[in-house]
């Protein structure tokens, strides 16, 4: 009786294609469109991000530092003057953060660093365009050398004037900014304190033993991580299709006559638990199947796949079942909607079905692993990087344990009687 209950819901699904074009062609569709959108961000290509800095110096560097060094002639021993002079291209910070900093490499590909005078300063404040203007106030160089070398006690500060408009940029900036900063503190301390920033380097050649780039086995592509994020978010939606399926039965007194007809209602429960965990996992192997064949995402560990599959299958049989147990409960398709229409798409976020939001803070990963969708995900991706079974076991126990707390919940809310209310 049980495979029987199963056929029929399987039946009840074949009968609504809009239903299965909703379940298996929605996630195809945004698996393209995401993968193709976000793809660039993803691989590492350019950020699309556009940054334009003016730099505006009261006073030439250059002359500056020429003024500091006739200073220290005049103050300083022969050796230490020459010295200071080897250094002091090392220790002109405005051209340091021009040159090296917002023009190296990884910032000009989205920054665009330009020089104006000072007498446009009141100009840029005005002109939108630009995202943060940095004023460089007269002798900044000059105390800045006095704070580096002779260990003077103020610090000289830029003056940085941010475009407001511009949130991300105005954060790319401070960002920059901040670290460069840091980077000077810690140059200044060394120097200081007489040390050599050498040692501040990790000495490879001390290290013994094999060295391991962690989940660098094979790198994900977005169209792999899309995939992985849009099956585990509707295979939710598979779970309350089964629970609205199941409580219409309700409705149209199909649950009443199988109680009447003498079969017990734990067939019932377990013909809708085994329809959730059969149909879920033949639509993960429908995507993923059609993700290999048209996005190239690729399986290496085909055994783990199916593992993850089969358990992640389990926890959408054991939510289907309880999503069942509560609207026959209350009488109400109220849980299923609300589960539906809110939690599968609070849960995707969290979950990093949208994007990686588990990147930003380990306190996001640790809750977006405490869903099954976040769980599936974060095991799927560590199987597409070259993990196997025992480095993603916690989630897989995580899993394991989600299934049987819904199914044992279920099973306590499940009506002892099958009579309509």
């Amino acid at each position: 009786m049980v495979w029987q209950i199963v056929k029929k819901q399987g039946l009840t699904l074949l009968r609504n294609p809009m239903e299965l074009l909703l379940l298996v062609g929605l996630p195809i569709i945004l698996i393209a469109i995401l993968g193709t959108a976000l793809g660039g961000t993803m691989n590492g290509e350019p950020s699309p991000i556009d940054v334009k800095v003016a730099f505006v110096e009261h006073e030439d560097e250059e002359q500056q530092v020429d003024r500091f060094m006739n200073m220290i002639e005049a103050e300083l021993p022969s050796e230490t003057v020459d010295e200071i002079r080897a250094q002091v291209e090392g220790l002109m910070p405005v051209s340091i953060l021009k040159e090296n900093v917002f023009g190296s490499d990884e910032v000009s590909d989205m920054v665009e660093a330009h020089d104006r005078d000072a007498s446009e300063l009141d100009m840029l404040t005005d002109d939108d365009s630009y995202t943060a203007v940095i004023e460089v106030p007269e002798n900044f160089t000059y105390d800045m050398l006095e704070y580096m070398v002779l260990d003077k006690s103020d610090q000289p500060e830029l003056n940085v004037l941010q475009n407001e408009t511009q949130t991300i940029g105005v954060s790319v900036v401070t960002g920059i900014l901040d670290q460069f900063q840091e980077r000077l503190t810690l140059g200044a301390f060394l120097g200081k304190n007489s040390i050599d920033a050498r040692v501040m380097e990790l000495n490879q050649d001390a290290i013994t033993g094999d060295i391991t780039t962690i989940n660098q086995k094979h790198p994900i592509t977005a169209k792999g991580y899309y995939a992985v994020g849009m099956v585990v978010m509707n295979v939710l939606l598979l779970a309350s299709t089964i629970g609205t399926i199941a409580f219409r039965e309700k409705k149209t007194h199909v649950f009443d006559r199988i109680i009447l007809g003498n079969i017990s209602r734990w067939a019932y429960f377990t013909g809708v638990l085994l329809s959730g965990m059969l149909f879920g996992f033949l639509q993960l192997l429908a995507v993923y199947t059609f993700a290999w064949l048209v996005f190239d995402v690729t399986w290496p560990d085909l055994i783990a796949f199916l593992t993850v599959s089969f358990i992640y299958a389990m926890a959408i049989g054991g939510i289907a079942v309880l999503l069942t147990a509560i609207s026959y409960r209350i009488d109400s398709e109220l849980i299923t909607s609300f589960f539906s229409g809110i939690l599968v798409f609070l849960m995707a976020l969290l979950g990093g079905s949208f994007f990686p939001i588990g990147d930003m803070a380990p306190f996001f990963r640790t809750i977006g692993n405490l869903t099954p969708n976040g769980a599936g995900m974060s095991a799927y991706l560590a199987i597409l990087r070259g993990d196997g079974i025992p480095d993603i076991w916690n989630h897989l126990l995580f899993l394991v344990i989600f299934a049987l707390a819904a199914i044992i919940f279920a099973a306590f809310s499940f009506p002892r009687r099958g009579v309509s209310s």
